[in-house]
C-alpha cells in the first residue's frame, strides 16, 4: 500500500499593520501633492465698485451750486385793475428819399497870418536882379509859381515846387537849377520866435 501523503500547510505570513499604515499615509500624501490646487479668485467686483464710488465723489465735488430757477411769469390774462399794454406802433414805411434839413453854415476861424511872411516876400523880391539873369535870351517875359517849405528860425527853404503858368514856357534844366540856386542861397533873415514851426509858402515870380 502506498503511504498516504500528508499535505502540510504553509504558515501564513505575519502582517505588519504599522508598516501598512505608513505606506497608506505615504500614498495618500503623494496623491494630495499631485492634485492641482484651486486658484483663489480675486474679488474684481470690489475694485469696480470702488472706482465707481470715486468717480461719483469727483462729480459731486466739481459741480457748483445749481443756479436758482427763475420763475416764469404766467401767460394768463392781465389782472383786473391794470390797463392793458399799448399796441405796438405800426412799422415805418421807407420811401427811399430823405428830406433835406437846413444846416447852419460852418464858420471856421481864419488862420492867423504868419508874422514873418511879409519880410520873406520882400527878401524874395530883392533877388529879382539875380533871377533875371536866369532868363537871359528868353523871347518874351513870363511868370511861374514857386512853393517851398520855409524854416523861419534858420531861414532855409526846401522841397521846392516850380509850376509855370499857362502863358509861360516850361523851364529848361539849366533855368530851373539857376532859379532854385538864387531862391535858396543865401538864407533868409526872419525875426521869429524859437518855437515857430516850418510852414509851406507859395508865391508868384515874374521874369
Amino acid at each position: 500500500m502506498e503511504s498516504a501523503r500528508v499535505k502540510t500547510r504553509r504558515p501564513l505570513p505575519t502582517i505588519d499593520r504599522a508598516a501598512l499604515r505608513a505606506r497608506r499615509e505615504a500614498l495618500r500624501a503623494r496623491m494630495q501633492k499631485r492634485r492641482p490646487t484651486k486658484k483663489r479668485r480675486r474679488p474684481y467686483w470690489l475694485l469696480g465698485l470702488l472706482l465707481l464710488l470715486l468717480v461719483l465723489a469727483c462729480m459731486c465735488c466739481c459741480s457748483g451750486d445749481p443756479e436758482p430757477e427763475v420763475p416764469e411769469m404766467p401767460a394768463g390774462p392781465v389782472a383786473a385793475g391794470e390797463p392793458p399794454p399799448p399796441p405796438p406802433p405800426p412799422p415805418v414805411e421807407l420811401t427811399g428819399r430823405i428830406d433835406r434839413k437846413p444846416r447852419p453854415a460852418y464858420q471856421g476861424k481864419p488862420a492867423a497870418a504868419l508874422p514873418w511872411l511879409a519880410s520873406f516876400k520882400l527878401q524874395v523880391a530883392a533877388r529879382s536882379p539875380r533871377l533875371s539873369k536866369c532868363f537871359e535870351g528868353v523871347a518874351r517875359p513870363g511868370s511861374l509859381k514857386w512853393t517851398a517849405e520855409v524854416e523861419p528860425v534858420s531861414g532855409r527853404v526846401s522841397e521846392h515846387t516850380i509850376e509855370p503858368t499857362l502863358l509861360s514856357e516850361t523851364l529848361t534844366s539849366a533855368q530851373r537849377a539857376c532859379v532854385l540856386g538864387v531862391l535858396s542861397e543865401p538864407a533868409y533873415h526872419l525875426e521869429v520866435d524859437e518855437r515857430t514851426t516850418p510852414s509851406r509858402v507859395g508865391m508868384a515870380i515874374e521874369f
